[in-house]
């Protein structure tokens, strides 16, 4: 079984996601035997789409995206998995199964990877624990179904309701940031627009002073004029 020392010190980490709320430092071992908590630099592959799936991660710390190939050739954007979410647990069960998407790095992330022999043996075992991956999967689909919602609405519309759904949930505070670095191509590509059309929308937000840009990474410093920008 793995301890706590080979787990790398991320035991406390772990016990703070919604995902092992509540359970016991045993149970928690035992869902993370023989796991390796990996680290890996920007716009790293992790998982590759069509690949057999041996193994499922927790993201730790910074995130990964997940996405697929259009039959146009560009990449589509269906998620940016943050810390406390799970990639790539429900497939784990299947016959033969295969990465659904390709999951890679966004900046210096960590993730910790266990094998799909104990996803097997201890996670299906556990109900509760599996309802918990489902609650995580069906806000992630929420999130999906609405910029399936929006895409007709104006695109500063889209970009705004994109921004504020990747920052904190605190959206009372005077400052917000979105917690990994972020392209306006990658943001294009998870709205289904051109990029030129987000680097028009996003340019005339910094002159006006409702956000600012350094290094791929965004602050909206006026949170309350993004979210008039979504309700118009």
């Amino acid at each position: 079984m793995l301890s706590q020392n080979s787990l790398g010190g991320a035991l406390s980490e772990i016990k703070g996601f919604s995902l092992f709320a509540g359970l016991s430092d045993d149970l928690i071992l035992n869902l993370c035997a023989n796991s390796e908590i990996k680290v890996h630099q920007h716009k790293e592959q992790v998982f590759t789409f069509g690949e057999p799936a041996s193994y499922f991660g927790i993201v730790l710390s910074g995130a990964y995206k997940l996405s697929r190939i259009a039959i146009s050739g560009e990449e589509s954007v269906i998620h940016f998995s943050s810390p406390g979410d799970v990639v790539a647990a429900l497939v784990m069960p299947q016959t033969k199964s295969v990465y659904p998407v390709n999951v890679k790095a966004m900046g210096p992330s960590r993730i910790l990877l266990i094998h799909r022999d104990i996803y097997l043996q201890h996670w299906l075992k556990n109900p509760d624990l599996i309802i918990r991956i489902q609650g995580l999967l069906s806000t992630r689909m929420a999130r999906f179904q609405n910029q399936k919602i929006m895409q007709r609405a104006p695109l500063q519309s889209k970009v705004a309701a994109m921004l504020l759904q990747l920052v904190a949930k605190d959206t009372t505070k005077h400052e917000l940031e979105v917690p990994l670095p972020l392209t306006r191509k990658e943001i294009a590509d998870t709205l289904g627009v051109t990029v030129e059309s987000v680097i028009r929308v996003m340019s005339e937000w910094v002159k006006k002073g409702y956000i600012v840009t350094t290094d791929q990474h965004i602050k909206i410093l006026k949170p309350d004029l993004l979210i008039a920008q979504v309700d118009e």
